[in-house]
């Protein structure tokens, strides 16, 4: 339910950057503008999806802390 509602305002937040991006820098450099715009997003996905993450009430039974066991410690949980 989280996304239902948060899904317009990620939409736009990601939308925005390319917007500018490509009217400002797209006009004569498009490469660096695609370039600065994929950063971007997976910036932003990489943010959106430590920031959401999993709530911590989900039940964990079989996941400590809702991690599994084989997790590599450098992605964020």
């Amino acid at each position: 339910m989280t996304l239902l509602f948060l899904a317009p305002l990620l939409w736009i937040a990601a939308a925005v950057p390319w917007a500018i991006l490509l009217n400002t820098l797209g006009r004569r450099h498009r490469g660096a503008a695609l370039a600065a715009g994929l950063i971007f997003t997976l910036w932003f996905t990489w943010f959106l999806i430590t920031w959401l993450g999993m709530p911590d009430f989900y039940p964990a039974p079989l996941c400590p802390a809702n991690v599994p066991p084989w997790w590599p410690g450098f992605i964020p949980a």
